[in-house]
C-alpha cells in the first residue's frame, strides 16, 4: 500500500473537470512544472507581497490595467481571504451591513469577527430550480430607506449559477464576484474575483479590485496582511502572473473559441426532450458558462461512467462550470453523455421548490462577539 496515497490518487485523476479550478489540468495549453523547483521565500528580487516594488507590484499593475481597476491586489487565500479583509476595511464595529442573504459564509464569518450588524437583502428566488435569483434595485432602495445609516452593502454577483444584479448604491458597494473573473468587471467601490474558479490559475488564487476612492488604501493593506499568511506561496502567485500573461496575450481568441463551444453547446441542447436548461429570462443578466441542468436524482453514477465530474449535484440540478480551458473533445463529451442521459429520463413536470426559511438569527454572545445560525439543509455557496 502507498504511503502517499493522496498523491496516488492526484495522479491517477483521469476525470473530465466540468467543475473548478478554470484551468481543467489543461497542460497541452498552460504547460506543467514541478512545484517543488518553484516553492520559494522571499528571496532577493522575488518581492515581498506586502510591501511590493518589484515583480509582485508589476504584476498587480499588470491585473489592475486587465480589470479597469485603480488597483488590484493579489490574495494567495483565495476571495475568502479578500472579502475578511475588504469588509473589515470599509466597516467598524458596530456598523450595519446591508448582505444579500445568499451571500458566502465569509461574510456572514467577516460580521462576526468585526461585530457588524446585518441588515439582509433578499434576492429573488427561483422555485423551478431551488436557487436564488437576483437582487433587485428596488430590494437595496427599500433597505436603504428603512436603514439609511449602513456603512456598507454586500451583493454576490455573478451568483454560483451564474446569476447577476446591477444595482446602484450611494452607500459604498462590495461586489463578491468571485465566480465573474471572466466578466467584465462590476460597477462598485470594492470587488473581489477568484482567479482559480473561471481562470487558468490555481486553487486559492483571487483579486481584490479597488474601483473606486471611497476606499481607504491604507487600511485596506493592513487588513490584507491580517487575513492572509505572511508566508505567501510562490506557486500560487506565478499561478496568477501566468493567467495574466495568457490573458494579456491570449483573451479574444481565447473567448472567442470558449463562445463558440458554448454556442455549439446550447444548440445542440435543443433536441433534449427531459433534461431542462437553466435559462433566467430577458430581464435577468446570466453567466451562460455556467450550465445548470435539470437532470433529476441518482445520476452522479451515471455520470461518472462517462469520466464526467460535474462541480455539484443537488435539488435534482447538476451545475457545469465551463473555462476557457475546456477543449472541444470535452465539450463534445458532455453533450454526448447527457444525449443519453436525455434518452433514459422520464419525462416530468418541474418541480417546485419552496423558498428557504428566512434567519435573522444573529446572537450576541458576551459584548462583541457574534454567531450566525443557518437552518439545516441550506447549502452555502463555495
Amino acid at each position: 500500500m502507498s504511503d502517499t496515497p493522496l498523491t496516488q490518487a492526484l495522479k491517477g485523476l483521469d476525470s473530465l473537470p466540468f467543475h473548478m479550478p478554470g484551468h481543467k489540468r489543461n497542460t497541452a495549453l498552460l504547460g506543467s512544472a514541478s512545484p517543488w523547483s518553484m516553492d520559494i521565500t522571499e528571496l532577493s528580487g522575488f518581492d515581498n507581497l506586502y510591501n511590493p516594488d518589484g515583480v509582485l507590484l508589476d504584476l498587480m499593475r499588470r491585473a489592475a490595467a486587465l480589470w479597469n481597476s485603480k488597483a488590484s491586489y493579489i490574495s494567495v487565500n483565495g476571495s475568502t481571504g479578500a472579502i475578511l479583509a475588504g469588509i473589515r476595511a470599509m466597516t467598524r464595529q458596530g456598523d450595519k451591513i446591508l448582505a444579500a442573504r445568499n451571500c458566502h459564509m465569509s461574510v456572514f464569518h467577516a460580521m462576526e469577527l468585526c461585530g457588524l450588524r446585518p441588515v439582509f437583502l433578499e434576492p429573488e428566488w427561483l422555485p423551478a430550480w431551488g436557487i436564488y435569483g437576483k437582487i433587485t434595485q428596488e430590494t437595496v432602495d427599500q433597505a436603504l430607506a428603512g436603514h439609511p445609516d449602513a456603512a456598507l452593502c454586500v451583493v454576490t454577483s455573478p451568483t454560483y449559477e451564474g446569476v447577476q444584479s446591477e444595482i446602484i448604491c450611494p452607500i459604498p458597494l462590495f461586489i463578491d464576484a468571485a465566480h465573474g473573473a471572466h466578466l467584465p468587471s462590476p460597477k462598485a467601490d470594492l470587488a473581489c474575483v477568484s482567479t482559480h474558479k473561471t481562470l487558468p490559475a490555481l486553487t486559492q488564487t483571487a483579486l481584490l479590485h479597488v474601483m473606486s476612492e471611497r476606499v481607504d488604501i491604507p487600511r485596506l493593506e493592513r487588513q490584507l496582511r491580517i487575513f492572509q499568511t505572511s508566508s505567501p506561496s510562490y506557486i500560487l502567485m506565478a499561478s496568477i502572473e501566468q493567467c495574466v500573461a495568457l490573458l494579456e496575450r491570449e483573451r479574444g481568441a481565447l473567448f472567442a473559441a470558449w463562445n463558440r463551444r458554448l454556442d455549439e453547446f446550447y444548440s445542440h441542447a435543443r433536441q433534449w426532450k427531459n433534461l431542462r436548461l437553466f435559462q433566467p429570462g430577458e430581464h435577468s443578466l446570466w453567466d451562460r458558462s455556467k450550465i445548470l441542468l435539470h437532470c433529476g436524482t441518482g445520476v452522479e453514477e451515471f455520470l461518472r461512467t462517462h469520466r464526467i465530474e460535474p462541480e455539484y449535484i443537488r435539488h435534482g440540478n447538476a451545475l457545469f462550470l465551463t473555462s476557457p480551458c475546456d477543449s472541444n473533445d470535452m465539450m463534445r463529451a458532455l453533450a454526448n453523455a447527457l444525449d443519453e442521459l436525455d434518452a433514459r429520463l422520464p419525462a416530468t413536470e418541474p418541480p417546485s421548490y419552496p423558498r428557504p426559511p428566512q434567519f435573522s438569527s444573529i446572537h450576541l454572545m458576551g459584548n462583541s462577539q457574534f454567531s450566525i445560525e443557518f437552518p439545516p439543509g441550506i447549502p452555502m455557496p463555495s
